[in-house]
């Protein structure tokens, strides 16, 4: 004998699959809105010929209405909100590849702890050094124009060269970029971009984690991040006591534009809606300037401390001219920049002909493409500059110099004028 009130429910399953109320399915059937109310509360039962018309309806069989082990049986699938999580398991295997095949790498795996080792034969006394990294507001103008590679490659740059400003040396990095999980090409081509900046600077790969989440995410976004470890010799951290008065400032080149400048490349956006489409002096395209990725200089920092040249690092953010650099300087000293020492490129000089900042306050705005600032002794400039620039361009652009003003917060100051 038929149970009504499994087979009323198993009509209700099938009825809310197919996103049918119950009067539509009524109108379908031809009969009233309260007969098939009656069914699925088990008043009632169809007859045979309105199962058969059920399950053409239903597009299943006569027993899968009467027999309710597929009502039992379903699920939720991650297919239900977007994703194919056997494709992305398939990537996330392919992607574990690109991982460095170093021994000191002893676990990495997806959204798991990674496990490392150090080598700490060479530290008596060793400091470690942790940062996460993300890319700013210069992350949505890269979605917006593909530059995916690019972002990956800015954000690891820049905690790389965080750790190097404390004199640490960049062990390790693992990246993740959070998104709808689709996208394959896409995720290819940054896990390949973060891979690449780990090999040019000597750093284990630990992989790219791909946090799914398409409930949060459009096809378009995602974000990302990348967290680097470092360790250093205690006595090579760099602090306050190695600058003196009379240390020369160089500046080395930067490929990029440093992710705070965009509010302002924004807003001049706004003001000349062809801005993105503009091309400098050179034909060079304007986009592809400013969403160059930043220089990591890795290789440089280490060299000039294995010689012991180093003083000081600064990483400069946003502007040539920042006050936090003072937190970098002893008390009573400051740091003197001669604009007309640093060369203006062709990107910065079609910024400011935008006519959009002043000429006595564009140097507050942007760091004219020197991303780092390395304070040696006068006597080790020369060698300071030789092994630099084996690697970037760099420039004699200040010094180190007692404070004007004692009751001044003011610790960086400007003399000369920019060359346009």
């Amino acid at each position: 004998m038929l149970d009504k009130e499994r087979v009323g429910k198993t009509i209700a399953f099938y009825r809310k699959e197919h996103g049918m109320t119950q009067k539509e399915l009524a109108d379908r059937l031809h009969i009233s809105y309260q007969a098939v109310s009656k069914w699925e509360v088990g008043a009632g039962i169809p007859t045979v010929e309105m199962l058969y018309e059920l399950s053409a309806i239903f597009h299943v069989s006569m027993d899968a209405l009467l027999n309710d082990e597929q009502r039992d049986n379903r699920t939720i699938s991650y297919r239900d909100v977007g994703l194919d999580s056997r494709k992305l398991y398939n990537l996330k295997e392919e992607l574990l590849k690109l991982n460095s095949t170093d021994e000191h790498l002893i676990f990495a795996n997806y959204a798991d702890a990674t496990l490392f080792q150090i080598d700490m034969s060479a530290y008596k006394d060793p400091v470690f050094s942790v940062i996460t990294c993300v890319p700013g507001s210069k992350e949505q103008l890269a979605i917006m124009h593909g530059y995916d590679r690019e972002i990956c490659m800015d954000t690891a740059a820049g905690g790389i060269n965080f750790l190097l400003q404390h004199g640490t040396k960049p062990v390790i990095l693992v990246a993740r970029v959070l998104c709808t999980g689709e996208r394959h090409d896409r995720l290819r081509q940054m896990a390949h971009a973060f891979r690449d900046i780990c090999e040019e600077n000597d750093i284990l790969f630990a992989g790219m984690e791909i946090a799914a989440q398409p409930l949060n995410y459009s096809q378009e976004e995602f974000h990302i991040n990348a967290s680097l470890v470092g360790v250093a010799e205690k006595e090579d951290i760099l602090s306050l006591e190695h600058v003196k008065n009379g240390d020369i400032v160089i500046g080395i080149q930067t490929t990029g534009i440093d992710g705070t400048n965009y509010p302002f490349i924004k807003v001049m956006a706004d003001r000349n809606k062809n801005l993105f489409h503009e091309r400098l002096e050179n034909e060079k395209a304007f986009l592809d300037e400013i969403l160059k990725a930043n220089t990591a200089y890795t290789h440089e920092i280490l060299h000039l401390q294995k010689e012991k040249r180093i003083h000081g690092i600064y990483r400069v953010c946003n502007c040539i001219v920042n006050q936090k650099i003072g937190k970098f300087l002893p008390q009573g000293l400051g740091m003197c920049i001669d604009l007309s020492a640093i060369p203006v490129t062709d990107l910065y000089r079609f910024l400011y002909r935008q006519d959009m900042i002043g000429r006595n306050v564009f140097h507050y705005h942007f760091h004219f493409g020197i991303g780092m600032l390395v304070i040696v002794s006068k006597e080790d400039k020369e060698r300071a500059m030789d092994i630099i620039s084996r690697y970037h361009s760099c420039y004699c652009i200040g010094r180190i110099e007692k404070c004007r003003n004692k009751d001044s917060y003011e610790k960086v100051w400007t003399k000369g004028e920019i060359q346009w």
